[in-house]
């Protein structure tokens, strides 16, 4: 049964007297529940709205509304907790359907029993082309309707509808799927959204997205969430980010980060763009070549979440200086009692310098015929590591820079 169709019935007592206009109805929700129970109506007579409660229905369906004549019992609708206005609340408000990965309005709901009591069940967003709009006005029944628990709403700060702990389809959804969602809400729903959800979530959908779009959510985030999402980010990919926006907005986001984070950045935004100190990745997998291979598998382990960053190992020596880059195949076929120093051979590590070029980083990386190359000091300790995927970016954002490298030393 839609609402709107609801709306446009004209209530009556059970003497077939006008009972006033049906401006809403008002349901129960506390975000726990899959299908929101209905409490009641909200009636209009003359200047004043008075709720009438389920128990006085005595019909509601798409063909008339009847109500038991309160008389002076009759009360002003006082919103209690958990309770939403399905118009004034809803309707024409952002969702997300989490099932379908997509953003809609809502433009009508509807409600039906549920083991015997009347209950919000769906959703329908309408269409967004004019062509399409007027297809759907031919065709009103083709409307596509969402299941309301595969919902998650949007309101006002304070707000019954504004879910204090996201849909639980929301942490199932690839970063992809949820860079798509961000991309679509308004920045109101999006701030709701970035808030309630994990910064580690945000910031694995903000890798997939433009710099530029990212620049947005993090400028309408308060500076302390703002960095939140930095600082779970991988550092080359905030680096990119911080390095476009203004100087006092990427300042306030620094000072909120906990001090060896924003010093690593802060050393990174001092190479320009167009240097591998630049692009490089400073999440390194390192180890000594005493340790063993099961203490480097444990030392991976800790590492996961970075695991799009991690192709190799860096092999130490007792200096810090740069030993081997060890491939993570080696590392996965060798015994757990073997020593990463019986692993080594004479190979040189593909290396070079924090200040080298994009044009130079690429002929390395050819000449080589290697994923990554690791960015060392004077002194050959690893700061860093430059993947194939880093530099395509890069590539992508100076193209003009590798064509013409002399132009930019």
């Amino acid at each position: 049964m839609p609402l709107s169709r609801l709306r446009s019935v004209s209530p009556v007592d059970e003497t077939g007297r006008g009972a006033g206009r049906l401006v809403d109805l008002v349901v129960r929700w506390n975000g726990s529940d899959p299908y929101p129970l209905l409490t009641g109506l909200v009636l209009q007579r003359g200047e004043e709205q008075f709720f009438q409660p389920l128990s006085g229905v005595v019909r509601l369906d798409a063909q008339a509304v009847v109500v038991k004549d309160l008389g002076t019992q009759a009360a002003g609708f006082i919103r209690r907790e958990g309770e939403l206005r399905l118009v004034s609340d809803v309707l024409g408000r952002q969702l997300v359907d989490v099932d379908g990965v997509k953003v809609l309005r809502a433009e009508d709901l509807f409600l039906a029993p549920v083991l015997g009591r009347m209950r919000l069940v769906a959703v329908s967003g309408g269409p967004r082309s004019l062509w399409a709009r007027v297809v759907a006005s031919w065709q009103p029944d083709s409307q596509q309707l969402v299941d309301w628990s595969a919902v998650h709403p949007f309101g006002e700060p304070g707000s019954e509808l504004r879910l204090q702990v996201p849909h639980e389809g929301l942490r199932q959804l690839h970063p992809g799927e949820l860079a798509d969602l961000l991309e679509e809400l308004d920045q109101p729903a999006r701030d709701e959204l970035t808030t309630a959800l994990d910064p580690g979530a945000v910031a694995d959908a903000l890798e997939e997205m433009e710099p530029e779009r990212i620049e947005d959510i993090l400028r309408d985030a308060s500076p302390e969430r703002a960095a939140q999402m930095v600082a779970a980010m991988e550092p080359d990919e905030a680096v990119d980010v911080l390095r476009d926006m203004e100087r006092a907005e990427a300042d306030a986001i620094l000072a909120h980060l906990p001090t060896e984070a924003a010093r690593q950045l802060t050393d990174l935004l001092g190479y320009p763009e167009t240097m591998a100190g630049g692009f490089m990745t400073t999440t390194l997998a390192r180890a000594s070549e005493h340790d063993t291979v099961a203490q480097v598998r444990a030392s991976l382990r800790e590492q996961r979440a970075h695991g799009a960053d991690i192709d190799s190992v860096a092999v130490l020596d007792g200096e810090g200086r740069l030993r081997a880059d060890l491939p993570l195949f080696d590392v996965l076929v060798a015994a757990d009692e073997t020593l990463l120093a019986d692993l080594l051979n004479d190979t040189t590590p593909v290396t070079i310098h924090p200040e080298a070029f994009l044009d130079e980083v690429v002929e390395r990386l050819t000449e080589a015929r290697a994923s990554s190359v690791v960015v060392v000091d004077p002194q050959g300790r690893p700061m860093g590591r430059v993947l194939a995927d880093d530099v395509i970016d890069a590539l992508k954002e100076g193209g003009l820079r590798l064509k013409l490298p002399w132009l930019f030393h």
